[in-house]
């Protein structure tokens, strides 16, 4: 009987990633029945390897629906892509010791990936949310705050995450006062 409920559970799983093509595509990205079967699997590795149980449905297409839309993926590097940041959320996910609920740890894995990494998973997973789960676990505190069309960011309650992040940012005005200034 549990083997029954697990297998139907899986069914209801893969369809659900195949309909985020109805989504997906028009970013010029889908995933065939054979590629979801591979990240299923990938999966169940990851799950066994991390120690961790999963009920009910899994991350996949949370983390499909949040990443679609990046400019670092292209149908070229979407399965591959898709399976690592299933395997970075699910080790992160320990790290920061379950602290962070689901939608606070992808949605700053998005914003990582594309602000500060530039698409470079390694970058995303070796500093960026080293850095962040380290803090969490130190006591930095995030809180959803609402935004429109049902997405989500990161925002601070009592320390700010900034005191833990050694990442440069990106200053645009300080980059256009400096072209003005060489011509």
């Amino acid at each position: 009987m549990f083997e029954f409920m697990l297998a139907e559970q899986q069914k209801k799983e893969i369809t659900k990633i195949i309909s985020c093509n109805d989504k997906t595509s028009k970013y010029g990205l889908a995933l065939t029945e054979e590629e979801v079967d591979q990240l299923m699997v990938r999966k169940k590795n990851v799950l066994s390897e991390s120690q961790r149980v999963e009920f009910g449905e899994g991350i996949l297409s949370d983390i499909i629906n949040a990443f679609c839309d990046s400019d670092y993926i292209n149908q070229d590097n979407y399965m591959d892509t898709l399976s690592q940041l299933q395997e970075i959320f699910y080790l992160y996910k320990n790290e920061s010791q379950d602290e962070l609920t689901d939608s606070e740890l992808i949605d700053f894995m998005r914003k990582q990936f594309d602000d500060i990494c530039f698409g470079d998973l390694d970058y995303l997973k070796e500093t960026c949310l080293e850095r962040f789960t380290r803090a969490v676990r130190a006591g930095y505190q995030c809180q959803m705050q609402h935004r429109l069309r049902d997405e989500y960011t990161l925002r601070d309650v009592e320390n700010e995450y900034e005191k833990w992040s050694e990442e440069t940012r990106w200053q645009y005005e300080v980059y256009r006062q400096k072209l003005e200034d060489m011509y």
